[in-house]
């Protein structure tokens, strides 16, 4: 999958070069979060190298105004749209309706499953969860004597923090002296922070969190640090920030898996203009149904070769 993404990226340098007056319709979770700014930054970027109009619409987390951007985009005809779901299973009729209508539609970070999306865009999140976990489990086993009770926090409803946690699940499965206290809520950060500051005080004896996601890991470090935690309670989790980063520097996290948002972002629109125009330009319009990203897995042994991805478009 990453040979396929790479020659995405090769695809795109053949195509800047002709400048296409095309718009296309971004909607995505919310731009609150330095994630999905990212990936909008790599969207402008791409587009901006293609001579390529973007118009994004932010819902901040409301489904219902995601839906409403998406048939404002029908309505406009653009000539693609960019779908970054808020909620997989409420966008497939809009999605439909858009392919329905003639627009190209690429999901980016979490697939709608409709016949017709040209490409998903996305991190292979079972597969990166079960790489953290088998970081969580060489700790356990070398550190904690081969036991250790862990909990998890992350949105319950979110099916790409499902498949993190499956992926998590699995690599720890063969251990016998592991518990699992339970999954909590951490929607955003200050639940998070409540998640864990109750969930240490009722399990005194917890050893690890894993937090699959950007706002349970900011959340639950808050947590720890408020209680004198840090040194007992380790975490694992998904999406650097500031925050996790300094965790990662002083001990206190022992894995965080960074995803290439801004990668994705330049991805999707690659994706995009080679299935509008590349046999026009190239004389093939072939995109594969899945582009998947890899995550980089950063420990304290390697993160001083951490690089922030953009959060705000670079080509002027």
């Amino acid at each position: 999958m990453l040979r396929k993404a790479l020659v995405l990226m090769v695809v795109l340098g053949l195509l800047v070069s002709f400048g296409f007056a095309l718009k296309i319709g971004v909607t995505t979770i919310t731009l609150r979060h330095e994630f999905f700014q990212a990936i909008e930054a790599g969207i402008r970027d791409a587009a901006a190298l293609a001579g390529v109009e973007v118009e994004t619409f932010d819902p901040d987390l409301s489904m219902e105004k995601q839906v409403a951007a998406m048939e404002d985009f029908i309505q406009k005809k653009v000539d693609a749209i960019i779908l970054i779901p808020i909620d997989v299973k409420g966008l497939i009729p809009v999605t439909t309706e858009a392919i329905a209508a003639g627009i190209p539609v690429v999901t980016v970070d979490m697939p709608v499953e409709v016949p017709g999306v040209i490409t998903f865009v996305g991190t292979p999140n079972k597969q990166v969860g079960y790489e953290l976990g088998l970081v969580a489990k060489e700790y356990i086993e070398n550190e904690l004597g081969g036991k250790a009770k862990i909990a998890i926090v992350r949105w319950l409803e979110s099916q790409i923090q499902i498949e993190r946690t499956e992926g998590f699940l699995e690599a720890l499965a063969d251990m016998d002296g592991v518990t699992f206290v339970g999954e909590y809520q951490g929607y955003d950060r200050d639940q998070s922070f409540n998640a864990v500051s109750d969930l240490s005080m009722a399990h005194p004896d917890l050893d690890l969190i894993y937090a699959p996601a950007e706002n349970s890991v900011v959340g639950a470090h808050a947590a720890l640090e408020t209680f004198d935690l840090l040194e007992k309670i380790k975490i694992v989790g998904f999406d650097m920030t500031d925050e996790a980063l300094r965790g990662l520097n002083d001990g206190s996290i022992l894995a965080m898996a960074q995803q290439q948002p801004y990668l994705e972002g330049r991805i999707a629109v690659q994706a995009l203009l080679t299935y509008i125009k590349g046999m026009e330009v190239l004389g093939n319009d072939w995109v594969p149904e899945n582009s998947l990203v890899p995550a980089k897995i950063f420990t304290p042994d390697n993160v001083d070769t951490f690089e922030r991805d953009p959060t705000e478009p670079t080509v002027k």
